[in-house]
């Protein structure tokens, strides 16, 4: 829509991109700022970020548009301005990470495989979304906003599930920005409730972030237009092995005992432009419930003079 505009051709001329095709377009939420949107009040509306690839397997997120935003009205799906605040130069080196794109990255070849093997399968049951595992029990579901929600977590005590928690899930997740530059300036993403965090899961169909015995749960929910929506593989569950528990050696006899760690990971990964985010929910023997978040992909970009 952006890249169709006159005006935005026009400053995308001058900036020295002839080939819209190449331009890589961010939509980016806009906030409020009183006074100053008085213009916009009562509309949806959405800041379009843009960067432009060298060729279509470029990463283009290390040539930054700065400078330039397209303002977009996301009911009417209409450009309403454009605002042009300076031209800054591209910068002169690429940021592309895989050999494929880029002679200067190469992979590690000094590494023998590490294999994970369970011939006897896991020690988890699942019942639908029902998990049980070392005296764990739990549920879980998805929603596009959140994405992975965990139910009923309880742990057995004595023959009976003594409940720990009802519902854990990604409450939400804010990206503030401080650079106070036009195109940066009013970034202060809320990933879960402006983006959704579930609707921007990976399909781990395309790219496992998993090792070992391995179970996959597909996502169902419903789109922004209220169709279902499918990600394959969206929720990976599997059994880690963490390191030793419990040790003691008996100096006088010579005798040891050790007891080795193992926890449940459940988890999910959503991609949000530029970011990568990764959701871990480990359970381990001694009854410790933990949530881990990663994040990894690629920094948000800006260009300087």
């Amino acid at each position: 829509m952006s890249k169709n505009n006159p005006q935005y051709q026009q400053a995308l001329l001058k900036r020295g991109v002839t080939d819209p095709e190449l331009v890589m377009i961010d939509p980016w939420s806009t906030g409020y700022f009183g006074e100053v949107d008085k213009q916009d009040e009562g509309k949806r509306i959405a800041r379009a970020l843009a960067w432009v690839r060298k060729d279509p397997n470029d990463n283009g997120y290390a040539y930054p548009l700065s400078g330039l935003v397209a303002i977009v009205d996301l009911n009417k799906m209409e450009v309403i301005r454009i605002e042009d605040f300076a031209v800054k130069p591209l910068p002169p080196l690429d940021g592309n990470y895989t050999p494929e794109t880029s002679e200067s990255i190469k992979l590690r070849e000094d590494l023998k495989p590490l294999d994970i093997v369970q011939k006897e399968g896991p020690s988890f049951d699942i019942d639908g979304h029902h998990i049980s595992w070392q005296n764990w029990d739990f549920r879980f579901g998805f929603t596009p906003r959140e994405g992975l929600v965990l139910y009923n977590i309880g742990y057995k005590d004595k023959g009976k599930i003594r409940p720990v928690l009802y519902r854990a899930s990604l409450s939400e997740m804010v990206v503030p920005y401080g650079d106070p530059t036009p195109f940066h300036n009013r970034q202060n993403a809320f990933d879960a409730g402006e983006y959704g965090m579930g609707q921007l899961a990976n399909s781990l169909t395309l790219g496992c972030d998993c090792l070992g015995e391995i179970r996959y749960f597909d996502a169902v929910m419903s789109d922004s237009k209220g169709n279902v929506k499918t990600i394959p593989n969206a929720v990976c569950l599997h059994e880690e092995d963490y390191g030793v528990a419990w040790k003691h050696t008996d100096w006088r006899t010579d005798s040891v005992e050790v007891r080795r760690s193992r926890r449940l990971v459940i988890s999910f990964f959503s991609t949000v432009a530029n970011y990568d985010y990764g959701f871990f929910w480990s359970f381990y023997q001694d009854g410790t419930l933990e949530v881990e978040v990663k994040l990894t992909g690629m920094v948000n970009t800006g260009a300087l003079d």
